[in-house]
């Protein structure tokens, strides 16, 4: 009970904050967009059938229409609204729970609670956590029905999109949590975190980079980049983890062929050596970059309990 009473307590007071409803509405705008759009007999109709236009390569009545339909949805619409504008918002969201609960008055009453401190803390942040997994759970679970019932295709793999969106919110809410407790400034937890969030994304796809450069992986340059690049957590991958659980192929797999040959020779070799690194992703297991953004987490994450339960009320 203690457990799902601090729980629920965090959620509402990020529900408060508006910035759940402001994603609510953008998820429901952006169904009702999807719902607009529909396939028939090699064509794609926009706005309820208000103007069409050829299918090309995206048409749902073949495997490769549907695939590339789905890496829209990923590398496109759920990347850029969950993935940049709505982790964003929802860092807005959560980070006044804890610096919230630390404020003179509350803290105090909590502390009295029969409850360990470092459960009391853990429970605060996992209400952040269910925030986060509502707003996924409600766009993603939309996504799939109105693909599946508009559209006719069914990638219920797309789902794994949803625990996947929260891990990746975790890896920059425990950021957040440590600075709420060295700090207790709402403020600083957004600044800082975001700022994580840009230094992980850096360091993590630093390789793929010198990659697409065209740097010898043999060079030591490159050896301590990579080596380096396992240290933050891989806020950058979620669009490879959903579309490996999709099946969706890779964000050069989304574009049809004749935008692919239409450049000049370099473009196109571009292209190839863009969609090599990303098959290699795909290839790789997904406990490799989950894990070591988990044993980040773990370690960010016991310095703030442990500081919290250092700390004199």
């Amino acid at each position: 009970m203690q457990l799902w009473a601090l729980i629920v307590d965090g959620f509402r007071q990020a529900v408060d904050s508006k910035i759940f409803w402001v994603l609510a509405c953008g998820t429901v705008v952006i169904m009702l967009a999807l719902l607009s759009i529909g396939f028939e007999e090699g064509k794609a109709v926009f706005l309820f059938g208000a103007f069409e236009t050829e299918s090309g390569g995206y048409n749902p009545m073949f495997e490769l229409g549907r695939s590339r339909l789905v890496g829209v949805i990923i590398y496109y619409v759920m990347s850029l609204f969950l993935g940049w504008i709505g982790v964003v918002l929802m860092i807005i969201a959560t980070a006044d729970l804890i610096p919230g609960m630390l404020q003179s008055g509350s803290v105090e009453v909590l502390a009295a609670k029969p409850i360990s401190r470092w459960r009391l803390f853990l429970y605060r942040y996992l209400s952040g956590l269910v925030f986060v997994f509502l707003q996924a759970a409600l766009f993603i679970g939309l996504t799939v029905l109105v693909m599946g019932f508009r559209w006719g295709v069914w990638r219920p793999g797309l789902l794994a999109s949803i625990p996947l969106l929260v891990l990746m919110f975790s890896y920059l809410y425990c950021v957040s949590a440590a600075v709420a407790v060295k700090t207790r400034s709402a403020l600083a937890c957004v600044l800082i975190t975001i700022g994580a969030w840009v230094v992980f994304a850096m360091v993590s796809q630093a390789p793929m980079l010198m990659e697409a450069f065209r740097m010898e992986k043999s060079s030591r340059l490159y050896r301590v980049v990579y080596a380096v690049s396992w240290v933050p957590p891989k806020t950058g991958d979620l669009p490879i983890l959903a579309a490996r659980f999709a099946h969706a192929g890779t964000s050069s797999d989304v574009l049809p062929e004749s935008v692919l040959q239409s450049g000049g020779p370099q473009q196109r070799e571009d292209f190839e050596l863009a969609r090599e690194i990303e098959e290699r992703q795909l290839k790789q297991p997904p406990v490799y970059s989950i894990g070591s953004s988990l044993l980040f987490e773990a370690v960010v994450l016991g310095f703030a309990m442990l500081s919290f339960a250092r700390t004199d009320f």
